[in-house]
């Protein structure tokens, strides 16, 4: 699948020891052939056809005399900004090779309905997996915050929460609807997806959810006399 575009991180960029220590020209060449990598059949790795992109047909690309681009390319490899391929000598990106592979770990992953987080995760787990809805947002937390807030969790809240085991998938989800109707829990669950994408060690379980959900309180009104959750900001 063609991709219009690759993710470019520029705090990532600026902070690269390699990529900071070419000059200026170097740095623009460097750019240009990340650029031919995304473009190539093995994204990431600079092909022409297939095969190894010649230094000569790159110099033509890139407007550049060949011994220029010779030069060029003995540095970026000797600084470690591009690697060089065993198997048959073609230059590429390790940044844009590792990306590539979870890229398609997640596709992969949703053709089966899943989330990649959740591959690995043992079915027999006390608290049993939901269904993954796709992701439209992100979040961040602590782990240490989050045990916590589950360990300190109010009985009034305990006492709200649906049984987790007792209650297929779809109707647990539906559950949460009515015990957290202040929610748009389609929404939280979304957020909870993109959050576990970046930190693939936790597992969604029913457990997880619920106390993501708690952590948010609910809002305060005129007429409410409800204490306040003090947990609602803990993450």
């Amino acid at each position: 699948m063609k991709l219009p575009a690759f993710q470019f991180y520029p705090a990532d960029w600026r902070k690269d020891p390699a990529v900071q220590s070419l000059n200026f020209h170097d740095r623009g060449v460097w750019f240009e052939m990340i650029c031919l990598m995304h473009e190539s059949s093995e994204r990431g790795v600079l092909l022409l056809n297939g095969n190894p992109m010649p230094e000569d047909a790159l110099a033509r690309m890139l407007g550049l005399d060949k011994q220029i681009l010779t030069t060029t390319i003995t540095t970026l490899l000797s600084y470690g900004a591009a690697k060089r391929r065993d198997s048959d000598g073609a230059i590429y990106s390790d940044r844009m090779v590792r990306d590539e592979k979870i890229i398609q770990i997640r596709r992969e992953a949703g053709k089966k309905g899943g989330n990649p987080a959740l591959l690995n995760q043992n079915q027999t787990t006390k608290d049993k997996q939901i269904p993954t809805p796709s992701s439209s947002s992100s979040s961040s937390s602590s782990t240490t915050v989050i045990q916590e807030a589950i360990s300190a969790a109010s009985p009034a809240t305990q006492e709200k929460r649906p049984r987790a085991q007792s209650l297929p998938d779809d109707e647990w989800v539906e559950s949460l609807k009515a015990t957290y109707s202040w929610l748009d829990i389609p929404t939280e669950m979304a957020k909870i997806d993109t959050w576990l994408s970046v930190n693939p060690q936790r597992q969604k379980t029913r457990r997880f959810v619920i106390n993501w959900l708690n952590r948010i309180g609910k809002p305060m009104t005129a007429t409410n006399t409800s204490k306040p959750n003090k947990f609602a900001n803990a993450w």
